[in-house]
């Protein structure tokens, strides 16, 4: 009598260690967020985070993924989608950019949800010697 009780709580035990494998492997995979997917979009479209725009290279900023406090501010400080912007100094710290003749400091987890358009390099007007 004891062999089958046994042998019950071994394939009970052996069930339950299975369907828990299997809801961890359910959960491990990867959910694309909406978040991600505009991302995706937006570098499809040729557009790069301000904080991957090449130091000394004019960009044109094209999209803000900030809240709508934050882009009040930007928009203050002249930071409106179509305006032209250089990086002047990237550390890895805060950002220093020029905009409109003036210096602006942006912390990188900002300049991360900028979004810009960097020209290729054949396309700007270099003066020939």
């Amino acid at each position: 009598m004891i062999v089958p009780i046994w042998l019950a709580a071994a394939t009970l035990l052996s069930l339950f260690v299975g369907l828990a494998v299997l809801y961890m492997a359910s959960r491990s995979t990867p959910e694309i967020s909406p978040i991600d997917e505009r991302a995706a979009g937006m570098m499809a479209a040729g557009l790069l985070p301000l904080v991957d725009c090449p130091r000394d290279r004019e960009a044109c900023l094209r999209c803000l993924q900030v809240d709508r406090c934050v882009v009040h501010r930007l928009l203050e400080l002249g930071l409106t989608p179509g305006t032209k912007v250089r990086v002047v100094q990237d550390s890895g710290g805060p950002m220093l950019l020029s905009v409109r003749g003036s210096r602006v400091a942006l912390g990188r987890d900002l300049a991360e949800r900028m979004w810009v358009e960097v020209p290729a390099i054949d396309t700007l007007d270099i003066p020939a010697n």
